[in-house]
């Protein structure tokens, strides 16, 4: 992903219209496709939830554009397609032509339920691209329905496994051998050939277009214009890398639980800036795992992108110039470039994740350096980055056999922004363009009845800017007598991060509420609630858990993670943070105890009480008076530190954090458990016990005026040696 840069080349001279009417052109190619698969698949998980991508890539797989449904298959569709070539040779090609993969260690799948199917595209017998479809199918067979499979020991139990170079149309028709293959392995056939059939369509209309595009431009314009638009679009990023400053930096970030042991397993990454080029080095995360959370080098491509394209490359036009103004590297072996028989079919959702948090990090760390106040202000609380997963499987009272993978596990809180708060139930930062299915479409396809579905208070990270809320759900069967149920909530017990001062979000989780009045009250005309619903047993369910067993009695509840927050809490506006109350985004509770807002019996600001409160709590934080005041204008504006002359200066005071290297050094630092800290102040996350690796919070306040300065999630008590699990 990196390419040699002369700055003193000058680009050609060209016709900027023409340049941007054939890179929109391509863009609305790839939209079209992905309307064309919506329009003929059958898949709620396609058409309400948008878990795909299409894209146009040149013979040699570069990316001529790439739609923006699901940003983790920046990586592995070009993976996908550079594999398929190296694979298939000088085999003969003709039009009509489409193969199919999904093997995460061969063709760069984020895992096997992300299906592609490749077409080649001909202009007058000449190969001239390639069209790529990539979708979620419901089901691909292996050990657990659905195609996540938490007990599984190696990737051979999880899913068929399909390498680059299978045939899957032959000349527009079907290959009959392989299509018996495939639907001999699946449990939902007529479903998954749909789909396959669905992806066919989009790769069929992306070629129409482009070919329509090249008679209309000419061959040579349309190859001129498109080398043009990579070498523009590499440009502006590495105009924009060069205004952070050369230097190296490390984060960590932790996968929870690979499935089988409650291990936390370390994402690392050293992030080294030299002039306009930056790299990506993960050789020091962990060994891969027998479990089920080891990340694709696809997905771990796409997960870098997905980071680095909104913090820098917010608006620069995407193709293979993006990618190309950075470089990963890796360790074979690694739990972020696994090799067989690693397991893998949730990598993506979990240390794939934690590698678009990591990056975000470290990018923070990079930016807030930065001279340039536009690329300063692109610091952000990380996101919660967690896709909360519950597959439901089994037989309805019809007697037909149903798969319910629920789209609403992406329903997670965005990272606080410096202007504003985190989107709630954003997505992930690689699927921010997923779409939350509709109650009713769920209802309407699958045994299961909704009790609620709302924000979920607990989960957002406090902050001058607040993260974005998660959501919280709960069902019941109606339709079926029971299911059999597969869960896995990745964010559980190490939440994201907020910045300069803002807290870590919640977590997510899942339980089943065992033998409850739910669909008595229903029968009655009683809508459930929280107050009215009795169980026998409320049974809080392993961060990975497949093979239980939900009855018609029974009620599934799920809550999804929130982002990071930003800035000190003691610095929002009091007269937001009333509102906040009455919208109900926060509780009372949160206003007085984490934002210092006193307020009256009409939950107006009480000034006075406002005032004292938060002066307490600054005096608390460094256990004296402080000796200088906050600013009175920073409701907005700069959260981190800077030099001036030999030290370091706090944001908020003007006060002295000393001469280190680090500012962090001049800090008052305050360490304690993270999930009893945060409970205290109203978000959940999940307890160790008494696992291996503590998960602290880690504060850090200006020693003048008390100011929170950052508060990180920090993970101790886990040697090198206990990182893993080696195969």
């Amino acid at each position: 992903m990196t390419t040699t840069h002369d700055a003193n080349t000058s680009l050609p001279t060209y016709d900027p219209v023409t340049l941007e009417v054939i890179r929109m052109r391509l863009d609305s190619i790839v939209e079209e496709m992905g309307i064309a698969m919506i329009r003929s698949s059958g898949s709620p998980v396609i058409t309400e939830a948008g878990d795909f991508n299409t894209a146009l890539f040149t013979p040699d797989g570069r990316i001529y554009s790439y739609s923006d449904y699901v940003q983790f298959h920046i990586g592995s569709g070009g993976v996908a397609v550079r594999n398929l070539v190296a694979t298939i040779g000088d085999e003969q090609l003709q039009p009509g032509d489409a193969f199919i993969c999904n093997d995460p260690h061969t063709s760069g799948s984020s895992h096997p339920p992300d299906t592609t199917v490749i077409s080649p595209v001909f202009y007058k017998g000449q190969l001239i691209a390639w069209a790529q479809s990539q979708a979620h199918l419901v089901d691909v067979g292996g050990m657990t329905p659905g195609g996540f499979a938490p007990a599984a020991l190696d990737c051979y139990s999880e899913a068929v496994r399909i390498p680059p170079g299978v045939k899957v149309f032959e000349a527009g028709t079907p290959v009959e051998s392989t299509k018996r293959l495939l639907l001999n392995n699946v449990r939902v056939p007529v479903l998954y050939w749909n789909d396959v059939r669905s992806l066919v369509a989009s790769n069929n209309t992306g070629i129409q277009r482009m070919l329509e595009a090249i008679d209309e431009f000419g061959l040579d314009t349309f190859h001129e214009y498109s080398e043009l638009s990579f070498q523009l679009s590499e440009q502006v990023m590495r105009e924009r890398i060069a205004k952070l400053p050369d230097g190296r930096w490390e984060a960590e970030e932790w996968t929870e639980h690979n499935g089988h042991d409650n291990d936390l397993y370390r994402v690392h990454c050293v992030m080294t800036k030299s002039g306009d080029q930056v790299t990506f080095d993960f050789t020091d995360s962990s060994d891969q795992t027998g479990g089920f959370v080891n990340c694709s080098y696809g997905a771990l491509l796409g997960s870098v992108a997905s980071a680095i394209v909104p913090i820098l490359g917010w608006n620069v036009p995407f193709n293979e110039g993006v990618v190309a103004a950075f470089e990963v590297k890796t360790r074979r072996g690694s739990i972020v470039d696994p090799v067989p028989p690693a397991p893998i079919s949730n990598g993506h959702l979990t240390t794939g994740a934690r590698v678009s948090r990591v990056v975000t990090k470290l990018l923070n760390e990079s930016c807030r350096l930065s001279e340039d106040e536009v690329i300063r202000n692109r610091t952000q609380g990380v996101w919660a980055d967690s896709w909360t997963g519950g597959i439901s499987s089994g037989n309805t009272d019809d007697g037909n056999y149903t798969v319910l993978f629920n789209m609403d596990g992406g329903a997670v809180g965005a990272g606080a922004q410096p202007e504003s708060d985190g989107l709630d139930c954003a997505g992930m930062m690689t699927q921010v363009n997923n779409m939350l299915p509709d109650v009713e479409m769920n209802e309407m396809l699958y045994p299961v009845h909704y009790l609620w579905k709302r924000l979920s208070l607990p989960s957002g990270g406090h902050g001058r800017t607040r993260g974005g809320l998660g959501a919280e759900f709960a069902w019941t069967l109606r339709g079926a007598e029971e299911v059999v149920q597969t869960v896995f909530s990745p964010t559980a017990q190490v939440p994201a991060d907020g910045f300069g001062g803002g807290l870590p979000g919640g977590g997510s989780g899942h339980e089943i509420w065992r033998g409850t009045n739910a669909n008595s009250l229903i029968d009655e005309g009683v809508v459930p609630t929280e107050t009215n619903l009795v169980s026998d047993e409320r049974q809080l369910l392993d961060i990975n858990h497949t093979g239980l067993t939900v009855h018609q009695s029974d009620v599934f509840v799920q809550w999804c993670a929130g982002g990071g927050g930003y800035g000190d809490p003691l610095l929002r506006s009091a007269a937001t943070v009333a509102q906040d109350v009455r919208d109900r985004y926060i509780t009372a509770d949160a206003a007085h105890d984490v934002y210092g807002v006193g307020l009256d019996t009409d939950g107006n600001v009480d000034a006075t009480a406002t005032t004292e409160l938060r002066s307490q709590m600054r005096a608390a934080r460094i256990g004296t008076t402080p000796t200088r005041s906050v600013r009175d204008d920073l409701i907005s504006g700069p959260v981190s530190p800077t030099r001036n002359g030999s030290f370091w200066e706090c944001p908020s005071c003007a006060g002295n954090l000393g001469s280190a290297d680090s500012w962090r050094d001049g800090c008052h630092a305050r360490t304690s458990v993270a999930a009893e800290s945060m409970e205290a102040l109203g978000v959940r996350i999940r307890h160790r016990n008494n696992e291996i690796g503590t998960v602290h919070l880690e504060e850090l306040y200006c020693p003048d005026c008390g100011t929170q300065l950052d508060a990180r999630i920090k993970v101790e008590g886990i040697t090198l040696s206990k990182i893993g699990t080696e195969q």
